[in-house]
Order: C-alpha cells, then structure tokens, then sequence
C-alpha cells in the first residue's frame, strides 16, 4: 500500500466491481513515471516475495539493498518501506523508460490510481485527473475489467490471509511490545529466505504438525511457505490451534507441567 494508515474515502466515492471507470497509463503522458518519484510504498509479504524472485536475490539481500523497516510506536508491528533513490528520490527499479519489474510490481503500484478499502468496502482514485493524466485517456472499463488486466487477484487474496493476523483485535489494539517477537514476525512475513532455513534447518518440523501435502508444496513453493509463516505467526500471537504441536512434544510439556509444583516444594 502507499501507507499503512490513510485517511478513508467518502462514501459517494467509492467504486465497486460493476462501476465504469477510464484509465490508461503509458509512455507519452506528461506525467508518466512521476507517480514513481518521492511517495511511500509500503510492501506487503507477497509483494517482497515477487520483487526477490525476479530479480533472483535471497528476501535478506532485497530487504537490505532495497527497504527500510519501520516499526510504528502506536502499533509496534514492523512494516518495509520501498527506500527511493537518494539522487532523485525515484523508485529504484524505474527509469525513464517505465518499469523495470512491471510484471513483479508490488500491490500499490499495480493498483495506482486506485486504492482498496477492504473485502466489501469498495475501491476509490487516490488522485484526480489534474495530477493523472491517465485518467483522461478514452479506454472504458469495468473496475473488475480493469482489476483481471492489473493481475491484481493474487496480491488481494495473499493480502487477506496477512489480514487475518495484522487485523486480529487483540493484536491489532496492543501490537507487539517485544522486540524479538518484532524480529520474528518480520523475519516469517518479509524474510522467506531466512524462515525456510528456520523451518528445515532447526527443530520446527519436529514441534509442529504440518500436513504432508502442505510439507511437500513449501519445499518448491514460496506461496505455501509464505501461509506457512502466516500461521505460525498466528501461532504465536492470535490463535494457539491454527499450527498444531506433535503430540509427544504436547506430552512432554505437560507432564513437564505436572512436575513443576513438585520440583518447587524440594526449594
């Protein structure tokens, strides 16, 4: 998104699926690429996921060479910003040209003009027409014409799933106060290089019960291991029963458990 909090549309401005809209961007625009310059994109885990497999680096190196994080007082959960050039303060994978990812843009780039209010809340222009020209050009949509052509259904479907966990009330009013439960949420949604290592390298597979088909697809599958990391984060944070822990470890704790007032009368 262009920023994790933003001011809510007016309800006469909302467009749904059905409405007409007319939108076309393109070379030759006085205002092509400037949209590009000196804004806050803030990207979701899936957009990170597309930008480091196209230009073929690990989530580690991307978020390093090309993002900052940013962890906002009020809410305490870590979110990546999109670092423009210093020189010009343009998106670095644009030149004068266009984009140079337009295939792996992220979401808010891929929505631009537009922004989305939520599930049923309908979609409005961020901007008019004196700031995009595109919006004066003569090609008719409907917004889900235009939405299906901006392969825009992947972003929206990966980004509800991040929802159920940044949106959970409970999570949602107090944030995470800790700063490694910080460091953990932003390595499982925004490092997916670095939480496969923690999957397969330490004792997860051990810990949880993952279903087979799902432990075949995160082998070869960066969405799959992506929904993986989102449940284990609502693991951690939201809801206990979404990753279930292997039985013998769930023993084990308990008879640890049952142990424990014992061991305290020997003191």
């Amino acid at each position: 998104m262009k920023s994790p909090e933003k001011a809510g549309p007016r309800p006469e401005d909302l467009l749904q699926r059905d409405s007409k809209i007319r939108f076309l961007c393109r070379p030759g625009l006085s205002c092509f690429t400037t949209c590009c310059r000196d804004v806050n994109i803030f990207l979701t885990p899936y957009d990170i996921l597309r930008m480091k497999s196209r230009l073929d680096i690990p989530s580690d190196e991307f978020l390093d060479k090309y993002t900052k994080t940013l962890i906002p007082p009020e809410g305490k959960i870590p979110v990546i910003q999109l670092k423009m050039r210093e020189e010009d303060m343009r998106c670095p994978f644009v030149t004068d040209g266009g984009c140079t990812i337009y295939e792996d843009r992220p979401w808010a780039c891929r929505m631009y003009p537009l922004d989305w209010v939520g599930v049923e809340g309908g979609y409005f222009f961020l901007v008019g027409e004196d700031r995009c020209k595109g919006r004066g050009e003569p090609n008719e949509w409907t917004l889900l014409e235009w939405l299906k052509a901006q392969g825009v259904g992947p972003y929206e479907e990966m980004d509800l799933k991040f929802q159920m966990v940044t949106r959970y009330p409970r999570l949602a009013e107090a944030g995470i106060q800790d700063p490694r439960v910080q460091h953990m949420f932003r390595m499982a949604c925004y490092d997916l290089d670095t939480f496969r290592r923690f999957v397969f390298e330490t004792r997860f597979l051990e810990v949880f019960e993952v279903e087979k088909e799902m432990l075949e697809q995160i082998k070869t599958e960066e969405t799959a291991l992506l929904e993986l990391a989102f449940r284990w984060i609502r693991f951690g944070l939201v809801c206990g029963d979404v990753l279930p822990i292997r039985e013998e470890v769930a023993e084990s704790k308990r008879k640890a458990m049952e142990k424990e007032p014992d061991s305290r009368k020997d003191e």
